[in-house]
């Protein structure tokens, strides 16, 4: 009975605060993305779906990189009790120059890149990834601006705003691919997120500060991003490692589409790792200088989403398997055990999600950089070894296998963390 109660007073605490509005937003701005998605796998071959997958990769580990780690310094710092709205726009000013800045310098790097086929072996997507990475500042910017929104609490704000933008973004892909296939897709993903960057900038009223920013601000986020950074990019490509080998060893484009088309609908689970901790981080920052009100607000929002994350895992299993026949007559029919199996891999990995944000509001974000390092060097020559031999099937089991290492080296990590600061804690009192 007691833990019953625990769970309904975490669902009716998470719901005050606004957890299932930021949920039911990003849901539904995922549902109409991913619907365009399901219509531009319908309009596009198989193969294309695996250039787009590809593309979409590579990105996002180029808007780690572009970004800097400064989203969660101005997540972390922007969120703090005691800093003035002025000082907390001077934050965010300050980490959209860098961004800005970094991020044209990425671009000028994929450029060469491609130019000179270095990106894949197929010579359409090293074509359209030129264009596709125009993208890389938008949504780094993207996810600056929606950091700083969340740091704020306006949860309810962003989700309106990106509501909004996504119908517009959505529109433009959709017309663009059924018009001109892929190149349209990628036309009118740059465009779409052109139009939101603005949208959602325009709302932050970031010139209050832009001019006030100095070398002390940019000191004051780099100490915080630059384990974040550094965390996030090796992060992103332990998590994408599989696309980028199977980028030069796959031969059979038509399998890799239905890959990619796995991973594709594996987005729409990863909504509810992504908002629960967008949501708890500004929470758990508020209370970073109270160890005891921050560990209690930990438990029980990682208890709450445990439970959740074997639901959705579970749901997803058994139901979205039943649905893929139905498209486009079994297109993507082969695609089912990928998922499925992908599946089980998002479960394990998420388990440990909210620790990361946890660490974050402690400041001890560094032991999150050293575990993701550990993670990616222990796996990356079995992984590679695993594609090389055996293509998609051995992409899927390095999945497994990675999965597996970071559950139990980001949980021991994380154990010993708690350890240290409850050791300081009491030598403190």
């Amino acid at each position: 009975m007691d833990s019953l109660k625990k769970v309904r007073e975490s669902i009716q605490d998470a719901y005050k605060k606004g957890f299932f509005h930021l949920f039911s937003a990003n849901s539904l701005i995922h549902l109409i993305e991913f619907g365009s998605q399901f219509f531009v796998a319908w309009i596009l071959l198989a193969e294309d779906v695996g250039r787009i997958k590809s593309f979409q990769s590579f990105t996002a580990v180029a808007v780690v990189v572009s970004g800097l780690g400064f989203n969660s310094s101005v997540l972390k710092l922007c969120s703090e009790k005691g800093r003035t709205f002025l000082d907390k726009q001077i934050l965010f000013s300050s980490a959209i120059k860098s961004t800005l800045l970094f991020s044209c310098l990425i671009v000028v790097v994929i450029f060469v890149l491609t130019n000179y086929g270095l990106i894949s072996n197929d010579a359409v997507t090293n074509k359209l990834f030129i264009y596709y990475a125009l993208s890389v500042p938008l949504v780094a910017l993207n996810s600056l601006i929606i950091a700083y929104f969340q740091a704020l609490k306006a949860f309810k704000k962003v989700s309106s705003l990106l509501l909004l933008s996504k119908l517009v973004h959505v529109a433009i892909i959709v017309s663009g691919t059924y018009y001109f296939g892929l190149y349209g897709f990628v036309f009118g993903l740059v465009s779409g997120y052109l139009i939101s960057t603005v949208l959602l900038l325009y709302k932050t009223e970031f010139l209050l500060g832009w001019k006030k920013t100095t070398k002390k601000h940019l000191k004051e986020n780099w100490e915080l991003a630059k384990y974040a950074f550094s965390g996030n990019a090796v992060n992103m490509l332990s998590l994408y490692f599989d696309i980028f080998l199977l980028n030069y060893f796959i031969t059979d484009a038509k399998e890799f589409g239905y890959y990619g088309f796995a991973l594709t609908l594996m987005a729409g689970l990863r909504i509810v790792t992504t908002t629960a901790q967008q949501f708890v981080t500004p929470f758990f920052s508020e209370f970073s200088g109270d160890y005891k009100q921050m560990m209690k607000a930990f438990k029980r929002a990682n208890r709450l989403f445990i439970m959740i994350v074997f639901g959705v895992g579970l749901l997803a299993f058994i139901i979205i398997p039943f649905f893929i026949p139905f498209i486009d007559s079994g297109k993507y029919n082969n695609s089912i055990y990928f998922f499925q199996v992908l599946t089980v891999v998002w479960v394990v990995r998420s388990l440990p999600s909210l620790k990361g944000p946890f660490l974050l509001a402690t400041g001890y974000v560094k032991t999150s950089f050293y575990s993701v390092l550990i993670i990616f060097a222990i796996t990356i020559v079995p992984y590679w070894y695993l594609v090389k031999e055996y293509k998609i099937q051995g992409a899927l089991y390095g999945q497994v296998l990675t999965a597996l290492v970071f559950f139990i080296v980001f949980s021991i990590s994380f154990k010993l963390t708690v350890k240290k600061i409850s050791e300081k804690q009491s030598s403190l009192n």
